[in-house]
């Protein structure tokens, strides 16, 4: 008896390029066995519900879109009761989560990758009630990503981020948290904080996260604080693009738990979506949550 596949696709995905393979990936999946049927996204959270309405009935998830896009499917998979292999194509604008697992946004690559039923265990963080697969933020910059036009993101690519980002220089603001772990409390002052599980954050390799593991049962935790001058802000720059850690402005360490209460609230954003601004945050980790083919 043939498996069934279900793809979650979202045709606007990057510039909606993906639709034009749609027959060479139903064939691809179709040469593995699998009768493939196509779900078209058209809002957000789209994916979601399409997972848990008919997720059920299916051998394997297929998606193909952008870091929000398989935000949404993740989140559907892991409220469902029978749990499934994943097979993500990207095709998104930066799609910085298949950059630190190695997968092709190339489709006859990855249909060839996928014939060879390699799978990866994948940790997956949890948010209050919600799941992110490869950061949470608040703070400066945060707000690039689901503000910057779709258009804009087709045409320029990563440079449309900076662009956006220097829009909000002038809004900067201080959030005092206090973050409680296992082995630690902070009570300090910040103006960024990144929650990830991968080497790369809008397409560049994150500070100090160049030898993470995404099935080791921790996340990794940056907090930038305030630069008084503007040189301050140039020293912040300078070690991020260097990857480093300057002590002064930073905080950096591992954890599986972390619990953060924030005045004033902060934005948040997860894999690259809004978050919301709630005033006490859970975050955890949930051990190879997810298999994925690779």
């Amino acid at each position: 008896m043939a498996r069934k596949c279900m793809l979650i696709l979202n045709p606007k995905a990057g510039k909606g390029r993906i639709k034009n393979a749609l027959f060479q990936i139903v064939d691809g999946f179709f040469s593995m066995g699998y009768i493939v049927t196509c779900f078209p996204t058209s809002y957000k959270n789209h994916a979601t519900e399409l997972i848990l309405a008919h997720g059920k009935n299916y051998d394997l998830i297929a998606c193909s879109g952008g870091d929000g896009t398989l935000n949404e499917v993740i989140n559907g998979m892991l409220q469902m009761e029978k749990q499934l292999p994943l097979a993500y194509i990207p095709s998104g604008t930066v799609n910085d989560f298949a950059s630190t697992l190695h997968l092709s946004g190339n489709v006859s690559k990855a249909m060839e990758k996928f014939k060879n039923d390699e799978r990866f265990d994948c940790d997956i963080c949890t948010f209050n009630h919600c799941y992110f697969t490869y950061v949470a933020a608040f703070g400066a910059f945060t707000e690039v990503s689901y503000h910057t036009p779709q258009a804009t993101k087709n045409t320029l690519g990563r440079i449309a981020y900076f662009l956006e980002g220097f829009k909000q220089l002038s809004k900067i603001t201080t959030y005092h948290m206090r973050l409680t772990t296992s082995d630690r409390i902070i009570d300090d002052d910040f103006v960024f904080g990144a929650i990830t599980n991968a080497r790369s954050v809008a397409g560049f390799q994150t500070v100090n996260t160049k030898n993470a593991r995404l099935d080791d049962g921790e996340f990794e935790v940056l907090l930038i604080r305030m630069p008084q001058n503007p040189l301050d802000l140039q020293i912040i720059i300078s070690a991020l693009l260097k990857q480093e850690i300057n002590e002064k402005f930073m905080e950096f360490f591992t954890a599986s738990s972390l619990h953060i209460e924030s005045d004033p609230k902060a934005s948040w954003t997860l894999d690259g979506e809004e978050g919301g601004s709630p005033e006490q945050i859970q975050i955890d980790i949930k051990n190879k949550a997810i298999t994925f083919l690779v």
